[in-house]
């Protein structure tokens, strides 16, 4: 092999990796994020708000 060619496919190798490893990230961001809608859910953060304003 040729130094250009290894540099090249070291590239692509690392190329592939971070493909991959992005793919990853946004699978478990995707997660988190609808964990934490779960949470809220729960929590009741997402309750409809009446126009006339609370009473205390």
């Amino acid at each position: 092999m040729t130094p250009d060619h290894e540099t090249a496919s070291d590239e692509q190798s690392e190329v592939d990796r971070l493909r991959a490893e992005n793919a990853l990230l946004r699978t478990e961001k995707d997660l988190l994020l609808k964990a934490a809608i779960g949470f809220a859910a729960d929590a009741g953060a997402f309750q409809r708000r009446s126009r006339e304003p609370e009473t205390r």
